[in-house]
């Protein structure tokens, strides 16, 4: 496990030695040095996590070890201890990065580790926000790349339903580019009746749950197309406030224009012949008499049946083969 590491630079070798043992009280690993000199090469030397400096020291004063650290690693915190005081000097060592500037003579030696502590503190939330932010770029790289190659259209709008991200299914789908896309809310490329839906579906989203539904978008052309959508919430924060939604969409045009052809065979019964047998225009099974849907060798399974090849399908698999002379072969 990493010990937390501060470097202390003083020319005051009481300041040194009290800081030292302070902190290493407090856990800390510590190194000290007499001048800027040594502080940087210790602090190029070994793996300091915070500099705590003096200005005005002999050989090399702190803004100049300030400057260097900075240079070589501007996230680095450092804290100045100085009497010097000087408002120029203020104004530079923060500009330098400086986290804190506590005067000398240091009267309440609790204030100090109060610092450094928080300093700690959110060096340590820095990191962490920033391999957050990085294992969050890896998941976007590799979801991004997943929902381009899918067939299935996706889309990510935020809380007031403007689109935030779309795969090329769904610009295929909608016949818009992505990039205009990019610029649209639902609401511009959706009927109104079908607006009115997802903000209806939203208020459950908001509740953490998944809803499914169908609506109509509108394409580019201007023309319906029938879309079923599945829609997850997108939660962030502690308190999982509700940011938008990810979004499955999938044309079922062909699925409704067939369900309306059903229904309008439905309501003309007289116009379908006496022996006229339902067949379903998907999957190709067969309704019986007792209205319920069997595949087709359960259908019939009351003929007998004898294999042969007709002369079309002998055609194809024979091709050269002189039919005329096998036709009356029944097998």
């Amino acid at each position: 496990m990493h010990q937390e590491t501060l470097l202390i630079i003083d020319d005051e070798i009481s300041i040194r030695e009290s800081l030292a043992l302070l902190f290493e009280d407090e856990g800390y690993r510590v190194f000290t040095a007499k001048n800027g000199h040594v502080g940087l090469d210790l602090f190029f030397r070994e793996n300091v996590d915070v500099v705590i400096t003096d200005l005005r020291m002999p050989v090399m004063d702190g803004l100049e070890v300030m400057r260097t650290i900075h240079e070589s690693d501007p996230d680095l915190p450092m804290i100045v201890i100085s009497g010097a005081g000087r408002k120029q000097d203020v104004i530079q060592a923060l500009q330098m990065g400086a986290k804190d500037y506590i005067s000398k003579p240091i009267i309440d030696l609790d204030i100090i580790i109060h610092v450094v502590s928080k300093v700690f503190e959110n060096r340590r939330l820095a990191y962490e926000n920033k391999a957050y932010s990085e294992r969050l770029k890896k998941s976007e790289k590799q979801y991004r790349t997943i929902t381009e190659q899918i067939a299935e259209g996706v889309l990510t709008v935020d809380a007031q339903e403007n689109i935030t991200f779309v795969n090329p299914a769904f610009c295929k789908m909608i016949g818009y580019p992505a990039d205009r896309l990019l610029s649209m809310n639902l609401e511009q490329i959706s009927t109104r009746d079908s607006f009115l839906t997802i903000r209806e579906q939203t208020q459950i989203r908001k509740n953490g749950e998944t809803s499914r539904y169908d609506i109509q978008l509108v394409h580019a052309n201007e023309h319906p197309v029938h879309v079923e959508l599945t829609c997850s919430p997108i939660n962030q924060g502690k308190d999982q406030t509700d940011t938008g939604a990810i979004i499955m969409a999938r044309d079922i045009s062909r699925r409704i224009e067939l369900q309306r052809q059903y229904e309008q065979f439905i309501k003309c019964p007289q116009d379908m012949p006496e022996h006229a047998i339902a067949i379903c225009a998907n999957c190709k099974k067969i309704r019986g008499d007792d209205n319920l849907w069997k595949n087709i060798e359960k259908a019939f399974n009351h003929l007998i049946f004898s294999h042969g090849i007709c002369p079309d399908c002998c055609e194809i698999l024979y091709p050269g083969l002189n039919f005329e002379e096998t036709e009356d072969d029944p097998g």
